[in-house]
């Protein structure tokens, strides 16, 4: 009995401790982050703009002038756009802009994202490399935000605000939406502290020569493995909310779901190149990326394990017999979320249950997509 206490206690612990003690201890500690002066440089940053799209012709035009349309002086950008296969009409749209500065490179097969940042990153030539989607917009300053951090040589890395904009009918984009705020804020605090553990893929620059290429035959997070490997070569990632875009939530949460167990499977995948981080003697970096990510990752087991064992404890005492309630309440919470969902009329109250046992479902799922390599290097956006 008191052992199953124990297990109880310890992984209740480490669950509020990747949600709440953590970004706490961040906010706590924020006088101790690490002091900078950005040194204006007398010339400006040459960059290469990477997107991987995949039949994206109801976009891709947008996209394109958007990207022309920043302040930034134009021959010093370059954008360099991998069609992964495409079989629509992106192609032909991309290339009416090939005398501005753009570079289009038609994949005839489709082999993955991965494979094409991976040949994009080795044809791109100047120094920083920005990351984006096909589907995201850029507010006018956000090459001059981003560069003007490079000047500082301890910075391997800058990861912008991204907002999400969804309708009032949509649980899963609602749901997404705050968690992504939330996280927004973590990714703030590590990075003025040290370092922040991975990006958001369609807004992040890091300098070139710290690339390394990702692995092309399996499903992996690219804008979480590509700065974690810029952080093991030494350097810091560094979150700006004025390097600031936007772009559409997923269309539902269902849809959210399966990017979630997409994400999960990735993640997994990506460990094994990174998992040398978390030895103590990288220091913060190996105490965030436990509490950040790796706690995250196994918080569905560490539900189960709370479930299970509070329900054994709950016979003889009056505590875990609430908590376990309160472990009903809240599933409970979630499905009248789902109902509201179906149709279309989410309350908060009831979508932030929902999503995050949505959300942990999907971890689950893609935890076991990796154990068995199901999940495919080629996917489909989901909006």
């Amino acid at each position: 009995m008191i052992f199953i206490k124990i297990i109880f206690w310890t992984v209740i612990f480490l669950v509020f401790h990747s949600y709440v003690f953590y970004p706490v201890l961040l906010w706590i500690f924020r006088g101790a982050a690490v002091r900078r002066e950005e040194k204006k440089t007398d010339r400006d940053v040459t960059i290469s703009v990477i997107i991987s799209a995949y039949n994206e012709e109801s976009i891709i035009r947008q996209r394109i002038e958007n990207l022309l349309s920043l302040d930034y002086p134009k021959e010093k950008v370059e954008i360099l756009i991998g069609s992964d296969g495409s079989s629509d009409g992106t192609n032909a749209i991309a290339a009416e802009y090939v005398s501005q500065n753009v570079t289009l490179i038609a994949f005839p097969d489709r082999r993955g994202k991965a494979s094409v940042l991976n040949d994009l990153a080795l044809k791109a030539n100047n120094e920083i490399l920005i990351f984006s989607d096909a589907n995201t917009f850029y507010d006018k300053n956000v090459f001059k935000n981003f560069v003007r951090h490079f000047s500082d040589e301890s910075i391997g890395g800058v990861c912008g605000y991204l907002q999400l904009r969804s309708s009032d009918d949509n649980s899963g984009g609602k749901g997404e939406s705050f968690y992504w705020e939330y996280e927004n804020r973590i990714k703030e605090l590590e990075g003025n502290f040290h370092t922040t553990f991975g990006a958001t893929g369609a807004i992040y620059a890091i300098r070139k020569h710290l690339f390394r290429p990702l692995p092309a035959a399996i499903a992996i997070t690219d804008d979480f493995l590509i700065p974690m490997n810029v952080v093991a070569q030494g350097y810091r990632i560094i979150y700006d909310k004025t390097v600031y875009g936007w772009e559409d939530s997923t269309e539902s949460s269902m849809k959210e779901f399966h990017r979630k167990i997409r994400i999960s499977a990735g993640n997994f995948n990506c460990l094994k190149d990174i998992i040398h981080l978390l030895h103590p003697k990288y220091g913060f970096i190996a105490f965030g990326f436990f509490s950040h990510k790796i706690i995250r990752w196994f918080v569905p087991f560490l539900l189960v394990i709370i479930f299970l064992s509070s329900l054994f404890l709950s016979g003889d005492s009056k505590i875990f017999a609430v908590i376990f309630d309160m472990q009903l309440v809240f599933a409970g919470l979630g499905c009248i979320g789902l109902i509201l969902d179906r149709i279309s009329h989410p309350l908060k109250l009831f979508t932030l249950p929902y999503y995050f046992l949505l959300a942990n479902l999907g971890l689950l799922i893609g935890f076991f997509r990796f154990l068995r390599g199901t999940q495919k290097a080629a996917w489909k956006a989901t909006r």
